[in-house]
């Protein structure tokens, strides 16, 4: 997997590009993780490059949301690649998680939520 990072100011928008899956997803639980170490709290996550989701890379996007709504922190997702769409429709994860159509979409609902 390949985890691009790109900070601007107070939001850091992360693209992680291949599989996310039980093999992979703690490469990007450390890079988000990094992020957070350096105070960042407000995440977007493209999900445009995902080209696989299983359950463990499911139930990591839901435990990622909850931990930064418990530290008074945004993530917001957007762009689901097809993969990722079909299963957050599948699962209701569309529900449980902050979405956006776009980038543009998702640092308008950043700014909304205002943490």
């Amino acid at each position: 997997m390949i985890i691009q990072v790109d900070i601007k100011g107070d939001i850091a928008e992360v693209t992680p590009i291949g599989d996310l899956a039980a093999s992979t997803v703690e490469e990007l639980r450390e890079q988000l993780t990094a992020l957070t170490d350096k105070n960042v709290k407000r995440i977007l996550l493209n999900l445009w490059g995902i080209h696989f989701i299983d359950s463990t890379g499911l139930n990591f996007f839901i435990e990622t949301h909850k931990k930064f709504l418990n530290q008074k922190g945004s993530i917001v997702f957007f762009s689901p690649s097809e993969a990722v769409g079909k299963v957050f429709k599948m699962t209701g994860a569309y529900q449980k998680l902050i979405m956006a159509a776009n980038r543009e979409e998702g640092t308008k609902r950043l700014h909304d939520l205002g943490n």
